[in-house]
Formats: C-alpha cells, sequence, structure tokens
C-alpha cells in the first residue's frame, strides 16, 4: 500500500505507526511528504497526510499517542513513547476574523426610545446634541462593513480557485513583501513589467500548489494601492481529496490577507509617476546589501543584540531565542521545558539554522532551500 518513493523512508517508523499510515492509505488518504525536523527528533522522521486519519483510528492507543494539536502546521499528531516519529494531519483552516462591528453592536447600550428621550430633557441643549451625535458615531461603527464593489474577483472551478484583491496599505512593497513571505515562508521575485513593479512566488501549501502575484499599482500622497492575486490548483489530487482543498482555499486566502484593506482599484491616473518611481527604486534596494550568508547572520545578530528575539508558541508549549547581555539563549517552556546557554555566536547561529530547517523548507518539500533562502527566511521570522 505504501507508494514507492516513501517505502525506504517508512520502513524505519515503528511498527505501530507504519500499520496506521497503512491503514489510511487503504481508507483512501494520501501521503503528501516526509519531512524531518520538528516535531521529530534529529534522528525520526514525519509522515503528513493529505487530510485527518478516520474517526476510528484518531485517539490513542496502547502503542500510540495521539494529540490534538491544532497548529498552523498540523492538527493532529500519532506518535509512540520515544517521540522520535510522527504521523501528522494536515492543519485545519484558518478561524475567520472576528466580526469587530458585530462585537460593537452588541456591546452597545440599547434604551428604548422613551428612556432617551427623558435622558435628553433633563440635560441641557449642548448635552443633547453632543448625545446625538455619540449616538449617530455609535450607529455608523454598528454598520457592518461593505467591500467595495471591484476590491475582490472570485473564480472557481470543480479543480481550481483564483482570488484577485486590491487593497491600500501604507507601508510600502517591501514591507508589504515581507510580510506575506514571514506568512508563506518563501521568497518573492521582483521584476518591473511596463514600469510597474511586480513580485511573484509559489509555494505548496498542504499538497496544493499555489501562485502569487503582488502588484504595486499606484503611489497616493498617503497610502499606496496594491493587487494580491492568488491561483491554486488540485487537479492532480485524488478525486476524493478534492473537496478538502476546494473548502479550504477560500479560508487560506482569508487568512493571508487579514491585514490588507480592501480597496477599487486605482485609476490608471492616480498617484505621482515620480513617487511611484522612487518607492520602486527603494524596494528594489531594500535588502541589496543582503546578499550572503554571513550578512544576512550578522544582520541578525546585530538586531537580537538590540531586543530582537525568535518565539514559537504551540498548545503544548513553545520557544524563546533571546540575547541575555552576554550570552544567546533558548528558552522552552510547557510539556518540555528546556533552557540552553550558547557558549559562542558560532555555535548559537548553527543551532538556530537547524531549530528552522524544517520551517524554512515547508513548502518546497521535497526539495530544500538554498542556504541563502533559508537566512533570509528566519529574518523574516525573526520579531524585532
Amino acid at each position: 500500500m505504501i507508494p514507492e518513493p516513501f517505502r525506504q523512508q517508512i520502513a524505519e517508523f515503528p511498527a505501530p505507526l507504519r500499520q496506521l499510515i497503512e491503514a489510511e492509505l487503504q481508507a483512501g488518504n494520501a501521503i503528501v511528504a516526509i519531512e524531518n525536523g520538528f516535531p521529530a527528533a534529529p534522528c525520526g522522521a514525519s509522515v503528513k497526510l493529505a487530510r485527518a486519519v478516520s474517526d476510528e483510528r484518531r485517539r490513542s492507543t496502547a502503542e500510540v499517542s495521539f494529540y490534538a494539536r491544532n497548529n498552523s502546521s498540523y492538527a493532529g499528531e500519532f506518535t509512540t513513547a520515544q517521540r522520535h516519529f510522527f504521523v501528522l494531519e494536515p492543519p485545519l483552516p484558518p478561524e475567520p476574523a472576528p466580526d469587530m462591528d458585530a462585537i460593537r453592536k452588541a456591546h452597545d447600550p440599547k434604551p428604548d426610545a422613551m428612556s432617551r428621550l427623558a435622558q435628553r430633557e433633563a440635560r441641557s441643549a449642548p448635552e443633547v446634541v453632543r448625545s446625538m451625535n455619540q449616538e449617530r458615531v455609535a450607529e455608523e461603527l454598528a454598520r457592518p462593513v461593505t467591500l467595495p464593489k471591484g476590491a475582490l474577483t472570485c473564480v472557481e472551478t470543480a479543480t481550481s480557485a483564483t482570488r484577485l484583491l486590491h487593497f491600500r496599505d501604507p507601508r510600502p512593497p517591501h514591507e508589504v513583501q515581507f510580510a506575506l513571505e514571514r506568512d508563506l515562508m518563501i521568497l518573492f521575485a521582483a521584476t518591473l513589467q511596463n514600469d510597474r513593479l511586480v513580485l511573484t512566488a509559489t509555494a505548496m501549501v498542504v499538497g496544493a500548489r499555489y501562485h502569487f502575484e503582488l502588484r504595486f499599482l499606484a503611489a497616493l500622497p498617503n497610502t499606496h494601492c496594491y493587487s494580491l492575486r492568488v491561483e491554486t490548483s488540485w487537479a492532480d489530487a485524488a478525486a476524493t481529496h478534492r473537496d478538502y482543498y476546494r473548502h479550504t482555499a477560500d479560508s487560506w486566502f482569508a487568512h493571508w490577507t487579514r491585514g490588507f484593506m480592501p480597496a477599487d482599484p486605482p485609476d490608471a491616473d492616480d498617484g505621482a509617476s515620480e513617487r511611484y518611481q522612487r518607492i520602486c527604486a527603494a524596494a528594489l534596494n531594500a535588502e541589496a546589501h543582503l546578499d550572503s550568508v554571513p550578512a544576512l547572520q550578522q544582520t541578525i545578530v546585530a538586531a537580537m543584540k538590540q531586543g530582537a528575539r525568535f518565539t514559537t508558541s504551540h498548545k503544548e508549549g513553545g520557544t524563546n531565542i533571546t540575547w541575555n547581555g552576554e550570552h544567546f539563549v533558548r528558552s522552552d517552556y510547557g510539556d518540555h521545558p528546556d533552557h540552553i546557554t550558547y557558549a559562542t555566536e558560532a555555535e548559537f547561529l548553527d543551532a538556530l539554522r537547524k531549530f528552522y530547517d524544517w520551517e524554512t523548507s515547508k513548502n518546497v518539500y521535497p526539495e530544500k532551500v538554498t542556504e541563502l533562502v533559508a537566512w533570509k527566511l528566519m529574518l523574516r521570522l525573526m520579531r524585532r
């Protein structure tokens, strides 16, 4: 039952996990990838499945422990007592962002009309006017935000989905790019097309290939106009998995664009051309000096000595990697607490690279990113 490309690696797994994998394959599940790195030990590996394990096997047994993690990398994990090898379910789609308008409206006091009238009559004229203005503002805040008509375009087929979002953001193009790279764990490639800045990238997200195109459209006096196009296809996936990819595509898009302000596309003559070209040049040269691994490493070291850090968190705990004024240190908290002090800068950099080895290559599996790309992605993960 185990496909040939994975057979040799899975042969190293403990028998209870091999039996679980074989049972899932027989039930119609599929293997998306075999990965090294977290949560597996350096001597182990993880099998990532295309969909959740069947209900009758989604539980702990005498030989296999099941944990419902539900983090950004996987939803559930199956492992043995040694915790060297794992079987992982795909992550659940991101939860929709909370409707802040609905929350505000639910907490607004709702006095009846007679009570409000009585309160007004007991106050002076300026107080009444001020109260009426406050009520009008509260009513406006309580109204649901309507998406501008031309902001979002959606196209779907049985095996593909395309989303095109126009939005405005005060950040320059490279900062929007860096934010997306942090979310997606891929780097964008920049080109100029008809004197317009276009950034593109491709990533594998839970077994489906996604194509991204970020366009810098116009530079307005106080903000910038962008579009983000995301395309994905699951035509090569097994028919039993297509519903999963169709249902999650929209959730992933909403998650990636949660911080953007939808807007109508700009007019052809919007923005100043000179200002646009100046911002483009700055974006294209923002990291021109970071053209080698040592340059990236020293940028990270210098930032951490000024207070930057690396952090991870999940249901069972997390990790903080910081500079304590004398040494770089790693502190693990939660189910498996630990504390490591790195004696030298070189030792710290080596440990940091190993810590993020899986994270930096997860969306290009089974390939590995280059060292230069890995360190750039780690720079994105650093919290300043």
